[in-house]
């Protein structure tokens, strides 16, 4: 928990999409929510915007019944702690960036407003509000989408394609209207700066240090192999680390089991693949943790895996790191950002794609017979000194600061 303390009361509009769905964007925007809170004098709103073409308060084309919606607002959701809000014409992506009268007069009731998104776009949403904009982005919808688009049917390629790209119009436009914007790694910090936005920093979020922790027996060398993401997310390329596991266990018999899990549902393809190869008895599907869950999930593994093609910083790898696994990942811009080769874990080139299982698997085979223990502490400890809460809130408060002021102001 942080100790920093406010230099005025402020009143934050947190904006989001997709806050019931898991995944990164989500996981960051309730920390940020959750340490916010507990700083004196602060008050934070969750705001989620739609992020389905099926969104039950939104204006849909091919619902002719809600084109009489008097709101787009929908009810405050006690479980989440949101406040949802629906789109116009919402089977069009780019229309879920658009603003909407209502919203920007609730947001106006704000000092500031924090957007916490996978992609600029959802900023547009909220720029002529008037209060100042925060932004915290992890990459571009574009370079999010390779993987979904290179999966597709051709038909829904060249729909994915059109929409991207309007949408990509529309995260251009955002990135320079908004007042700041926090990145999480150097590609995204370089991309936000040619794109025209001056005050752009490489600000990532933080992760709770005190509830994911080590177990207290140290790290577990006869614990499982654990990955933890959307299952059903493409990009994650959960059909590479099958076949990664598939090599490491033709390479030793007695290496243990994999742990899959996360929000969604495992597609068909994943399972037939882990079928086809032998590893239905060591392959264990856990879906929808619970919190307490997901905590003792990370204390049982022995090395946290990531196969993914992109991520913009990858919050389970953080999460892993302070509960003291050494990890493997593919070389995304995250995993650079996170993981120091050869000291908390290694870096797994993904060219090219044919040598990449073998490789993966001789990482993981290293790491389990002679540098675990070492690699679980250097992972500890590099959490803590620049992921955690208290070496991370600050610099949110900073920018917040240099945009308000930081003198008092009474309530």
């Amino acid at each position: 928990m942080s100790t920093t303390q406010p230099r005025r009361h402020r009143r934050i509009a947190l904006v989001t999409q997709g806050f019931g769905f898991g995944g990164g964007v989500p996981t960051v925007a309730r920390w940020l929510h959750d340490e916010l809170e507990s700083i004196e004098g602060y008050r934070v709103d969750l705001h989620d915007l739609a992020t389905s073409s099926r969104d039950i308060y939104s204006r849909r084309i091919l619902r002719p019944d809600t084109w009489i919606r008097r709101s787009l607002r929908g009810p405050f959701d006690e479980h989440l702690g949101t406040q949802p809000w629906g789109a116009n014409l919402v089977e069009l992506e780019p229309m879920r960036y658009r603003p909407r009268a209502e919203l920007t007069r609730a947001l106006r009731n704000y000092e500031l407003i924090q957007v916490v998104a996978g992609g600029p776009a959802l900023a547009a949403a909220v720029t002529p509000t008037g209060p100042p904009v925060v932004l915290q982005v992890a990459t571009t919808l574009r370079w999010e989408r390779q993987a979904r688009h290179a999966n597709a049917s051709a038909r829904l390629r060249v729909w994915q394609n059109a929409m991207t790209a309007w949408a990509s119009r529309i995260e251009s436009k955002a990135l320079r209207d908004v007042d700041a914007v926090l990145v999480e790694s150097d590609v995204m910090l370089s991309l936000v700066s040619d794109a025209g936005q001056a005050n752009v920093a490489k600000v990532p979020p933080g992760v709770d240090t005190e509830r994911f922790c080590p177990p207290v027996a140290g790290w577990n060398r006869e614990g499982y192999l654990l990955s933890v993401c959307r299952l059903s997310e493409p990009r994650k390329r959960l059909d590479r680390l099958i076949c990664a596991y598939r090599e490491l266990v033709r390479i030793d018999e007695a290496a243990p089991k994999l742990v899959l899990a996360g929000r969604g549902v495992l597609p068909d393809e994943i399972r037939r693949l882990i079928s086809d190869s032998g590893l239905v008895s060591r392959v264990l599907i856990r879906q929808d943790l619970r919190h307490d869950e997901l905590t003792e999930l990370y204390q049982g593994a022995s090395v946290y895996v990531q196969t993914s093609q992109e991520e913009g910083l990858g919050m389970s790898v953080l999460e892993a790191m302070a509960s003291g696994l050494p990890v493997v990942a593919t070389d995304t811009a995250g995993a650079k950002e996170s993981v120091v080769e050869g000291v908390t874990g290694r870096i797994v080139r993904q060219e090219p794609e044919q040598a990449l299982a073998t490789v993966f698997a001789d990482r993981v085979s290293d790491i389990l017979a002679r540098f675990g223990l070492s690699m679980a502490v250097a992972a500890r400890e590099r959490c803590k000194e620049t992921f955690s809460t208290n070496a991370t809130l600050g610099r949110f408060t900073a920018v917040y600061d240099d945009l308000l002021g930081s003198t008092t102001s009474e309530s």
